[in-house]
């Protein structure tokens, strides 16, 4: 499945650390979301800490906008998912970040999104929450979370950009060493194990874990000339040392 992310707009509520908006850019920009609203933020445009944490961000700063009140950020957005730890009589069904991001996903292709984040101390209001289609909590592992504002944006839109089709590139392994070539590495070890006495019979616990540990790694044809050219050097070593015994 792969969506456009041109519809997702992420709003702040009152940001009062410019940091926290350049950093939430940021976390924007790499997840490939570029619409930034925010309701009455602190200065922020110019503020060199803004531009610290959004570096190479700047383009979404530049190109975001800022309303009076929730209620005109929200004017043209369809679907309205709040991102919030504080639970009342109205936040009551909460989805977790990867079930949101399921949400807009089905509706995205014809609908303005907004994902929702509230003040850095006091969320929202009870009234700008009422606001919401949907209610967000990112599980963590304290019963008191203390995620960062930059946080909570970089979860969310990462759990979308999940979904966008553009981070399920598939992973290529190498292609594998032959089954033969593996047996031949096989064999080299064991030989030089028992070259240097070691004492045990074949089939034992050592050939069998030798075996065992050849088989589940993803060795190359290169990988497994590596490990040979190791055993020959080590028998030629001992061979050079025995020829030095016979002589003396």
């Amino acid at each position: 499945m792969k969506i456009d992310l041109n519809n997702v707009h992420i709003v702040l509520v009152e940001p009062k650390n410019p940091g926290n908006i350049g950093a939430a850019a940021r976390a924007m920009k790499n997840m490939g979301i570029h619409h930034l609203r925010l309701v009455n933020p602190v200065e922020y445009r110019d503020v060199e800490e803004q531009k610290k944490m959004g570096y190479r961000s700047q383009e979404i700063i530049s190109s975001s906008r800022e309303f009076d009140s929730l209620a005109v950020a929200l004017g043209d957005i369809s679907t309205v998912f709040l991102a919030t730890t504080r639970k009342g009589k109205w936040k009551k069904d909460f989805l977790h970040p990867n079930q949101a991001a399921v949400l807009i996903a089905e509706r995205i292709a014809k609908e303005k999104i907004a994902v929702v984040f509230g003040r850095e101390d006091s969320g929202v209001t009870i009234d700008e929450s009422q606001f919401a289609n949907y209610y967000i909590r990112i599980p963590t592992a304290v019963d008191y979370p203390s995620l960062n504002l930059a946080q909570s944006v970089m979860v969310m839109v990462y759990e979308i950009f999940k979904l966008a089709g553009k981070s399920q590139e598939k992973i290529v392994f190498p292609k594998r060493a032959e089954k033969k070539k593996y047996e031949r590495l096989y064999n080299n070890i064991w030989s030089l194990m028992k070259s240097l006495e070691f004492r045990e019979d074949d089939k034992g616990l050592f050939h069998r874990s030798l075996k065992r540990a050849l088989n589940r790694t993803h060795w190359t044809n290169a990988d497994i000339a590596v490990f040979d050219r190791a055993c020959k050097q080590v028998r030629w070593y001992i061979d050079s040392l025995l020829n030095k015994e016979e002589t003396k």
